[in-house]
């Protein structure tokens, strides 16, 4: 599985989109822990995307 391609260029954004969308339905369903998990899993991505940006290594 590691070696499919699809899977190598589009796994980790799948991953983000699905904990997005759970996210935001979990903001608008639910109530209390939901959100407590829809604050989580809608900073995730922005955690994620900011510790790219800066703190990014040298490859190449």
């Amino acid at each position: 599985m590691k070696n499919n391609p699809f899977i190598r260029l589009w796994g980790k954004p799948l991953l983000i989109a699905l904990l997005s969308l759970a996210g935001l339905i979990a903001a608008l369903v639910g109530d209390g822990v939901w959100d407590v998990f829809s604050w989580i899993a809608l900073a995730l991505p922005v955690i994620i995307i900011i510790r790219r940006y800066y703190f990014q290594r040298n490859e190449g």
